[in-house]
């Protein structure tokens, strides 16, 4: 059989799933009409919000040109959250389709995507999709594409992944422009494994099979996505990895129609999956390699643990749920490698947990499976970025920033990042004006994303990945309600943001906190010091109300008395934050 891996890669939203439904049914892997779709976005929350969260793979058999073909499909997400998982598997494919939406243009993550797959030396067959919508500017961004890819125009191909238009063309062009898998290839450097000759599949050098994705099995354990470089696997091998170092025997070995199927081995070339019967899939990391116990084979190169890069802290609003929303997260972690989790208390807010995330995405698609699944109602804290600490010298992490958008906005966007800490990097003048930047973390999971499309009417587009930690002036800011710290509202801040976070934090919660019989003083503190204040003045009972004329000596008296009762309850009562205040306080929304 003539073997073609490849992947889809788009921007969010694109249509890379809907085209995976075209090509499903063009090779008859499911009928037309007799299937869901966006058929491999099989999380209901991928579906609704139109973004592909899990990558998925599927395997589809093609006659043409008086031969049968393999076709190894990769569908993959198009969030920057997971950004490591979509390189990974473009080290798995010989060739990529790059999909661009017709009414949006080439975004961010379009050229982001690109990038990797230029690095990789794959062959990149650009399309342009939705061209059937009113709206569809088709010239326009083939001419952009040309001028990104540097291509001639004719090979770019017009398709409408809804209705199927230019898919067939599309389809002749996978098999005739990509190349067989190599073979017989040292992969500890997968790069340019596109432009070397394949070879017989039968081979005798060792095996590696690069890990690209996981998933656990209640009955199997950790069943791992992999892609064969060189040798081959099968049930009963003994087997390592090689990062990890854990050895296992697979009990299974198999390719994906889009659902598990069994077959006596995988070959070099194949992508398929590994039944590695191990329990916990933080040790099955994306990016390891599986090869042959008692063996010195190298991994596969470009591997990297995924650390979270935001962290969050999740209450049950019912405190009766600690118990379900800890079962609930150890599900979710049994599946998910990049999440992690530990248990914390808050006077306020109750027993709770500290749950890392990839990214704001990540944290939100993993707080809807949280209170959807399993029926919790929850409080989760704004997302913080993990500062480090040596010798009382705090490090921040900085990220690389691209932004594409329409040159009338560029004035807007560079006084943007300029406010929120940028450093410029470069600049590309395309038909978009693309600006790299680099920039604290901390600043972009705010509210810098929702400023920058209110600055550019939701036209412009950003793509991110982490480049360094950087030293940095940065100490805790402590939000002290009458005096007491409330550990809820504490956070790392650095320097040049701690007098406006303090202001900010301690006007909105003078707002929420209700009034209480005795004045509440709401302060920001900050390396020792008062940095912002608010009071909250109490309720006055009209004590003299029962007094008709007399001495004034007398109301004095009620007054003083009255006032001394304030100052015991200050002195021993404890300021009640409600519940209300931290939901509406947490949601940037309100």
């Amino acid at each position: 059989m003539n073997v073609r891996n490849f992947a889809i890669i788009a921007h969010v939203d694109h249509g890379k799933s809907t085209l995976a439904d075209r090509l499903l049914e063009l090779t008859h892997v499911v009928k037309q009409g007799a299937h869901n779709d966006q058929l491999l976005d099989r999380n209901p929350i991928s579906r609704e919000r139109g973004i592909t969260i899990k990558l998925a793979p599927v395997r589809m058999i093609v006659d043409a040109n008086d031969a049968s073909y393999l076709l190894n499909l990769i569908d993959t997400p198009g969030h920057v959250d997971f950004s490591y998982e979509v390189d990974r598997t473009l080290s798995c494919v010989e060739g990529v389709v790059l999909l661009v939406d017709a009414t949006q243009g080439i975004q961010a993550q379009t050229i982001a995507n690109a990038y990797k797959a230029i690095e990789k030396n794959l062959v990149i067959i650009p399309v342009v999709n939705k061209i059937d919508l009113p709206s569809a500017q088709v010239e326009e961004v083939k001419q952009a594409l040309v001028d990104f890819l540097g291509v001639g125009v004719e090979s770019i191909h017009e398709v409408s992944a809804k209705t199927g238009l230019g898919v067939p063309k599309l389809l002749e062009t996978i098999l005739r422009d990509i190349p067989a898998p190599a073979t017989q290839q040292d992969a500890s450097n997968v790069s340019g494994l596109a432009s070397v000759q394949p070879k017989n599949t039968q081979t005798e050098a060792p095996l590696q099979a690069l890990i690209f994705d996981s998933y656990y099995d209640s009955h199997k354990g950790v069943i791992a996505f992999v892609r064969v470089f060189n040798g081959g696997v099968k049930k009963g091998d003994k087997l390592r990895l090689a990062i990890a170092g854990i050895t296992f025997e697979t009990t299974e070995v198999g390719y994906f129609t889009p659902d598990l199927v069994s077959t006596p081995h995988l070959e070099s070339g194949d992508i398929g999956y590994v039944v590695t019967n191990l329990k916990d899939i933080h040790d099955v990391r994306v990016g390891d390699t599986i090869v042959l116990h008692k063996t010195s084979t190298p991994p596969v190169s470009g591997y990297k643990q995924v650390k979270s890069m935001v962290y969050a802290s999740m209450f049950p609003t019912d405190t009766a749920d600690y118990l379900n929303l800890k079962k609930a997260l150890e599900k979710l972690y049994l599946n998910d490698s990049s999440l992690e989790f530990s248990a914390i208390f808050s006077q306020a807010l109750g027993a709770g947990f500290r749950v890392g995330f990839l990214g704001l995405l990540h944290a939100d698609v993993v707080r809807e499976r949280l209170e959807r699944e399993y029926n919790l109602s929850l409080v989760l804290t704004p997302p913080q970025v993990e500062y480090k600490q040596e010798d009382g010298q705090f490090f921040e992490p900085y990220i690389r920033i691209m932004i594409l958008t329409p040159k009338a906005y560029m004035g807007a966007v560079v006084q943007l990042l300029e406010n929120y800490r940028g450093v410029f990097r470069s600049m590309d003048n395309l038909n978009q004006i693309s600006l790299v930047y680099e920039m604290p973390m901390s600043e972009m999971i705010g509210d810098f994303f929702d400023k920058l499309k209110s600055a550019t009417s939701g036209f412009a587009s950003l793509d991110w990945e982490f480049e360094r930690f950087e030293p940095v002036t940065a100490d805790k800011l402590n939000i002290l309600i009458n005096l007491e710290p409330i550990e809820e509202f504490s956070e790392i801040v650095v320097a040049a943001r701690s007098r406006e976070k303090g202001q900010d934090l301690t006007r909105k919660l003078k707002e929420l906190i209700p009034r209480q019989q005795y004045e509440i003083k709401i302060q920001a503190q900050y390396r020792g010091k008062i940095i912002a204040s608010e009071r909250i003045s109490p309720f006055r009972k009209d004590v003299t109300a029962k007094l008709y004329g007399g001495d004034r000596t007398r109301k004095d008296k009620l007054l003083k008395k009255q006032k001394e009762g304030k100052k015991s309850m200050k002195m021993v009562g404890k300021v009640e934050v409600p519940k209300e205040a931290f939901l509406k306080l947490f949601n940037k929304n309100s």
